[in-house]
């Protein structure tokens, strides 16, 4: 399991045109509707870190890791997914450990508990993460947690959004569980009938101390091709030693 701060959001991914699609870290609340399915793939996931204490670099990459999703009503989602391939690079003073192979499972479902008249919702997503792993890149013990997504609409024709995660992890001792929090928010406008643009930040720290907390700041473009087909692309850059240096995002949104 590649850990959020030394990892990339989502760089390909495969979505239904009735989800809003505002920013890539942070969540939309809206569900897809009763009878739909949704495929997110991710088609790429990059993450480099250079700046590392120590003589510490990071790498990490992740292909077709995908959700599928399936709209039971007009406020509920069933969720399931799966990491096809991770790969961990970590080099410390001059030595270097790699590991990949298939991620984990993982089991969510989303409610929109409130709709409001403006455009604005609400919703939470419980989920669960199951060992089933290889090659070291997993967790070797169930995890979960919650998502909160919000978002509505301000003047200027600006989606604004914010999302808290709330994860339960399992601790690098393996006796017990830690917390991890993660912040992010976006603001998003059209500026035509096909093209929009957002920023995006991000802020996650753990339970273990403030030194794991990392902050990321980024910028992104979203270019409808069709009705059904779009583009997204996203530039995020840490702003502390503990986040990711860069991440590049490219998705491929795409419905039925």
């Amino acid at each position: 399991m590649i850990r959020i701060p030394k990892c990339l959001p989502a760089l390909l991914l495969w979505l239904g045109a009735a989800v809003s699609l505002p920013a890539q870290l942070t969540e939309s609340p809206q569900p897809i509707g009763p009878g739909s399915v949704l495929f997110e793939i991710d088609g790429l996931r990059l993450g480099f870190d250079r700046n590392a204490p120590e003589g510490h670099k990071y790498e990490a990459i992740a292909i077709a890791s995908t959700v599928v999703s399936l709209g039971l009503t007009e406020n509920i989602d069933l969720q399931i997914g799966a990491d096809v391939f991770l790969r961990e690079r970590i080099e410390a003073n001059g030595s270097h450990t790699s590991h990949s192979g298939l991620g984990d499972l993982s089991f969510r479902t989303k409610w929109r508990f409130w709709q409001g008249e403006s455009g604005g919702a609400a919703a939470i997503i419980p989920y669960a993460r199951v060992p089933t792993g290889t090659g070291g890149v997993g967790s070797e013990s169930v995890e979960g947690g919650f998502i909160l997504p919000w978002e509505t609409s301000l003047p200027a024709g600006v989606l604004a959004g914010t999302m808290l995660q709330w994860d339960v992890v399992r601790n690098p001792d393996d006796n017990g569980y830690d917390s991890r929090w993660l912040l992010s928010g976006y603001l998003h406008r059209s500026l035509t009938s096909t093209l929009g643009a957002y920023a995006e930040a991000a802020l996650e720290a753990a339970s273990t101390g403030g030194s794991d907390t990392s902050g990321s700041l980024g910028i992104g473009a979203v270019w409808m091709l069709s009705p059904r087909l779009a583009l997204d692309y996203e530039l995020m850059r840490g702003l502390n030693r503990a986040a990711t240096d860069w991440t590049h995002t490219l998705r491929l949104n795409w419905s039925w």
